[in-house]
């Protein structure tokens, strides 16, 4: 099998997203030309908070959430309802699957909605990579890199998962281990990159129930926020986060188990 999706497999899946762009089907073609007229924008900029804010006061009709909403249903659907990065579960709950942007915002401003660079993934991962910018390509760029030209790392959207990587989930009433094993230079990167640091974060909070009850808690109550509701709390679970690498590295745990 190939390890990238074929040209067919992609013009079909953009085909069929076109005619899913809205739950609503009198809403589709207005949410297609909508969308169009963002994209079709000279220079390319940024659109992406202008189409979370577009008829947002509105319930019904062509508005940014419900766009957002219908984008991130059928994503979801191509990728199992798993994270894009880490494969778990997504929770069936929108602020809790993040659409995620593989070249971030920050350095490619121009592909904020480009339908190729946008996938749907966990808070944790999401939250992880924020603005990583794991690619080489100039920032300047004014059409999306083709599949072949992602070489440096795994792309959710036009790699095949279980060609790149490979995961083992073992699990009993009080005790998580996971691991993830990379096979190719995308898939290894990925697993140096994030998928070794959410194992071995999942597998400490496992063995400390308290703890997990404690972020499990938490992570429930954000999903009920939008992304910078509460800075606060955003700044909590970074601190978190930091604290739990750091008793992880004093602990002298090695990534190597989780390498397969």
């Amino acid at each position: 099998m190939s390890r990238f999706f074929s040209k067919a497999e992609l013009d079909s899946q953009c085909e069929a997203y076109l005619l899913q762009a809205h739950d609503t089907e009198c809403h589709i073609d207005d949410t297609v030309k909508y969308l169009r007229a963002l994209q079709s924008r000279v220079p390319k900029v940024d659109v992406w908070m202008e189409l979370s804010d577009f008829n947002k006061s509105r319930k019904k009709g062509v508005t940014g959430p419900n766009i957002k909403y219908a984008f991130r249903r059928f994503v979801a659907g191509l990728q199992g309802n798993r994270c894009c990065y880490c494969c778990r579960w997504l929770v069936n709950n929108a602020n809790a699957k993040p659409i995620e942007h593989i070249l971030p915002r920050e350095s490619y401003p121009q592909f904020s909605l480009e339908f190729w660079n946008l996938a749907v993934a966990c808070c944790d991962c999401n939250l992880l990579k924020k603005n990583l910018n794991w690619g080489s390509f100039n920032k300047s760029l004014t059409d999306y890199p083709l599949a072949t030209a992602f070489t440096d790392f795994y792309h959710p959207r036009f790699h095949r998962y279980g060609e790149h990587v490979s995961y083992d989930r073992r699990e009993t009433n009080y005790v998580c281990n996971v691991t993830y094993t990379g096979h190719t230079p995308q898939g290894k990167h990925l697993c140096s990159e994030m998928l070794y640091i959410i194992a071995a974060r999942e597998n400490f909070y496992s063995h400390n129930p308290p703890l997990a009850e404690a972020v499990s808690t938490i992570q429930e109550f954000q999903s009920s926020l939008l992304p910078g509701e509460l800075p606060a709390l955003e700044a909590f679970l970074k601190c978190l986060d930091d604290s739990t690498q750091s008793q992880l590295d004093d602990s002298g745990v090695d990534n190597a188990p989780l390498r397969g």
